[in-house]
């Protein structure tokens, strides 16, 4: 009998902050953020079971302004002090020479945030390979509490308001299944749904307390979110690879008639190709439609319901190419270009995207 253990530990910090305000009197208001993230991993082979156990922890200190103290009626300072513990234990059996799989565990979750609340995940997932990985269906159980942070808020949508409060997104429960497989020694594929029950869904709304200009604010909710997926990949060595994917979303909130400006389609093409491993090309084109942005008045491709008024986003069309060349190991010099179709589509609601951009610049590594 075969024993096997090994064991990883990970440190992570991040300082994030806005912009510092021109008027020396309110420097202090602006967004300030400190996140640090312990992250431990045990696993322990011992015959045909892997018995694993992850340990993370995870702090955000985000802080606007000063608290109890405020610039405007409105505008108020604001310390959010977030902390999440998860412990996950799981153990993974491998049966019929490997052909099939199965994981079981429980993610266990201390939310330390406005509330200290304790939260019981189940992780559960079976897989069973036909004909030599020909075909491998699958079907599992998952959940999770997601972390939202200013960083990665900011990220995803840059015109977003410094003055936020943020919630964690905690996924109840999201039940999955699919096929995946090989259809060649060159070609796989895969085809899934899952069906989430999540709450504190994160969507970005159209600003009309803080700001005159375009900024977003985001509001949380509760909803059921389901999602049918296919892929297939096209590998030649190292040399080539095209992936497509193609996501169908369907939303059902409880406070709101749209999932604010998420997309309920969404077609990814990616290709990557190495030509004597001196020139490196990569295009990827995204292409998004159905989405709905809120509005406070009616205008044009606008429908009112529950008292909301929601104006239909138009189709994103995004086609990004490009090119690196590598002089050696530690030289090389690229040029990449941007929606290339010069579309000014609104990624979000009033807010369209630059035309053209092309960009170049040459690496160093020491």
């Amino acid at each position: 009998m075969i024993y096997n253990l090994n064991y990883s530990i990970g440190l992570n910090y991040n300082n994030f902050q806005t912009k510092k305000p021109i008027i020396d009197s309110i420097a202090k208001w602006r967004a300030t953020e400190n996140f640090i993230g312990l992250a431990g991993s045990a696993i322990y082979k011992t015959g045909k079971e892997v018995y694993t156990a992850d340990l993370n922890i995870r702090y955000n200190g985000y802080k606007y302004g000063i608290l109890d103290t405020g610039i405007s009626i409105v505008d108020t300072g604001i310390v959010l002090n977030n902390t999440i513990i998860n412990i996950k234990p799981t153990i993974t059996t491998f049966l019929k020479n490997n052909r099939f799989k199965a994981r079981v565990g429980v993610d266990l979750t201390l939310d330390a945030h406005k509330q200290t609340k304790f939260y019981i995940y189940p992780i559960a997932e079976l897989k069973y390979s036909l004909l030599n990985d020909m075909f491998i269906p699958y079907v599992g159980l998952k959940g999770g509490l997601k972390q939202n942070t200013y960083k990665s808020i900011s990220t995803e949508n840059e015109f977003v308001l410094t003055n936020i409060v943020m919630k964690n997104e905690n996924t109840v429960i999201d039940a999955f299944f699919g096929l995946k497989g090989t259809l060649s020694k060159r070609i796989s594929f895969n085809a899934s749904a899952s069906f989430a029950s999540v709450k504190n869904k994160m969507l970005f709304i159209t600003d009309t307390l803080y700001s005159l200009r375009n900024k977003f604010n985001v509001v949380f909710d509760n909803g059921n979110i389901t999602t049918i997926e296919g892929s297939i990949s096209y590998q030649l060595v190292e040399k080539l690879k095209i992936d497509a994917i193609g996501r169908y979303y369907s939303y059902a909130m409880s406070k709101n008639i749209y999932a604010w400006n998420l997309p309920q389609l969404q077609v990814i093409t990616r290709a990557h190709y190495n030509l004597y491993d001196h020139f490196i090309f990569n295009l990827d084109l995204n292409f998004e439609g159905g989405r709905y942005g809120l509005v406070y008045a009616k205008e044009e491709d606008t429908k009112v319901e529950n008292n909301q008024i929601a104006k239909k986003l138009g189709l994103i069309s995004d086609i990004n190419l490009s090119v690196e060349y590598r002089y050696n190991k530690r030289i090389s010099a690229f040029i990449q270009g941007n929606n290339l179709v010069g579309q000014r589509y609104k990624r979000w609601y009033n807010t369209p995207v630059q035309g053209i951009q092309v960009m170049g610049g040459i690496t160093f590594r020491f």
